[in-house]
């Protein structure tokens, strides 16, 4: 049973618009009605079982397309996270070749201190400071603070 639902759903992976047509068709036949000079008749007044056949049909596929479609969607959000994971692993390893000092600094840069508070902090000049942040900014590949705080605001235990 399992191999046939494994064809199945593999035969319409591909095919998602057409397995949506055909359950939206099947439906609408099912409830089909003719209008006549003398009334509405419907299609299966004759055959309700042909009437339920075609709605079973439709739910079958139906239900294929829901599972195909859930399954594409966490392939997607598989594909976010590896991509996620490995800039996270890009990111620790530039952050693992920075000094401690500038650990130091980029942590209190993180939690959103001033230059003045830093050099305060940590009892430096205002050189020693830019040369750490410029350094900082080099090793991770960032401009400003702005862009690493959004590339690195993961680090912030602070917040």
């Amino acid at each position: 049973m399992k191999s046939i639902n494994k064809k199945l759903y593999t035969l319409f992976y591909s095919r998602t618009n057409l397995l949506q047509f055909f359950a939206i068709f099947l439906v609408f036949l099912s409830i089909g009605f003719k209008i006549t000079k003398t009334g509405k008749y419907w299609f299966w007044s004759d055959y309700p079982v042909i009437a339920i056949l075609l709605v079973g049909i439709s739910i079958l596929f139906i239900s294929i397309w829901i599972k195909i479609e859930k399954t594409k969607i966490q392939e997607k959000i598989d594909a976010i996270r590896n991509k996620y994971n490995s800039v996270h692993i890009e990111n620790d390893n530039k952050i693992n070749s920075l000094t401690p000092r500038q650990n130091e600094v980029l942590r209190l840069i993180l939690s959103d201190k001033t230059n003045k508070e830093i050099m305060a902090e940590l009892f430096i000049e205002a050189s020693t400071l830019k040369t750490h942040i410029n350094k900082i900014y080099k090793t991770l590949e960032i401009k400003n603070r702005k862009e690493l705080r959004v590339k690195y605001k993961y680090l912030d235990q602070n917040k």
